[in-house]
């Protein structure tokens, strides 16, 4: 693990770092923290996510744990409203005194308490967000997965250009992961003669109305529309765009990549698009890797997992491996040791070899390009960046 470059002096300081390095590691268990939406307009993703998380670690446990150390995780709900995720963060810095943060939703939610966690030595751990915002700077207690929002729509724009469009629509939620979207768009733009960004459009992540701004992009002609939206807004966005007559292609990011807005009912996100780190997988076609979890979740939960359940089972996977590489001793250079030791772990569900080391910590940079057909998901090729 690379050395935190802070100079350590005096005997006081030497007792802070210990006490910190101890915080929410036992002989017998270790806490984790999760602040996320379980209820508001993310409320799949953070419920689907935590709940498979939660399966891959109950395997662990079933087994006696890691290294004898049960795995134990404190779920807050921020309801995606940074306000209330710093309080939670709060409490589980604080109050519960969790040794790491896992799976943390959101973009501007990360942003907001990093460098709080980080003066404590709490490592950021697999945030539930693919931000270039979160990823970047690279730090020796942050782990991130997947290819940044960024990259995916840089790569998306650029396949759509490539094939004849010209002018360029965005609708974006205003918060640090649209303005990220809406920087990819402006970027890849100005590296095309001939292309224009000609219209764009921000809303709040509650808003549930977006004729206005399907209005605008209608009259303003333009032939590709990018969404820097989640779940609801996706939804709803693009099947306002259908029913206007829009007829421009629509992308989207990771963040509205999921297997419940492929198979709305009615079929209203048919012809949709989506830029992702990954395929999307389906249980009935799933390999057998991925049967135990699939078994497991639709008996405790009903139904077969989606996306977001699939990156919240990859997240804890690695983590029960960075773990094991840890070793018996557990502090946090060990753990941040241990994951940057992963090396090629085969992805649960066949999609990615996930790699970590002192100097690359974000785990693969791969971006698939997919759409909806027949109510799933379709791959149509991929890129690595």
């Amino acid at each position: 693990m690379k050395k935190l470059n802070k100079v350590v002096a005096g005997f006081a300081c030497l007792f802070l770092s210990a006490g910190v390095v101890a915080q929410g590691v036992t002989d017998d268990e270790v806490v984790f923290g999760t602040s996320t939406a379980l209820s508001g307009p993310a409320a799949l993703w953070g419920v689907a996510a935590s709940q498979a998380a939660q399966i891959r670690f109950d395997m662990a446990n079933e087994k006696g744990g890691v290294h004898g150390r049960q795995i134990r995780v404190v779920l807050e709900d921020h309801q995606y409203q940074v306000p209330i995720h710093v309080k939670a963060m709060n409490k589980l810095l604080n109050l519960d005194k969790v040794f790491a943060t896992f799976n943390v939703l959101g973009t501007p939610m990360n942003i907001a308490t990093a460098e709080t966690q980080f003066a404590q030595n709490v490592p950021m751990l697999f945030p539930m967000t693919t931000a270039q915002s979160v990823q970047e700077p690279e730090h020796d207690l942050k782990l991130t997965f997947g290819s940044s929002y960024y990259r995916q729509i840089r790569f998306a724009v650029s396949h759509f250009l490539a094939t004849g469009r010209t002018s360029v629509c965005v609708m974006y939620q205003d918060t640090d992961y649209g303005a990220e979207v809406l920087e990819a768009v402006t970027d890849e733009v100005a590296d095309h003669s001939g292309v224009s960004l000609v219209s764009s459009v921000a809303h709040k992540p509650t808003d549930t109305e977006f004729v206005g701004a399907m209005v605008g992009f209608k009259g303003a002609g333009c032939d590709l529309i990018v969404f820097g939206t989640i779940i609801r807004d996706t939804i709803t966005g693009y099947a306002t765009a259908r029913k206007l007559g829009i007829t421009a292609d629509v992308v989207v990011t990771q963040a509205g990549f999921d297997t419940m807005v492929a198979a709305y009912p009615g079929g209203i996100t048919e012809g949709l698009y989506a830029a992702s780190v990954g395929d999307a997988v389906y249980c009935d076609s799933a390999p057998a890797s991925a049967k135990a979890f699939c078994d497991a979740y639709k008996a405790k939960h009903g139904s077969d997992p989606g996306i977001s359940g699939q990156l919240g089972y990859t997240a804890a996977d690695l983590l029960v491996a960075g773990l094991e590489n840890a070793g018996a001793d557990l502090t946090v250079n060990s753990l941040m040791d241990g994951l940057e030791a992963i090396s090629n772990h085969p992805d649960t569900f066949g999609r990615i070899g996930w790699s970590y080391s002192a100097n690359d910590h974000k785990g693969t940079q791969v971006v698939v390009l997919s759409q909806v057909q027949g109510g799933k998901w379709v791959s149509l090729g991929q890129v690595t960046f």
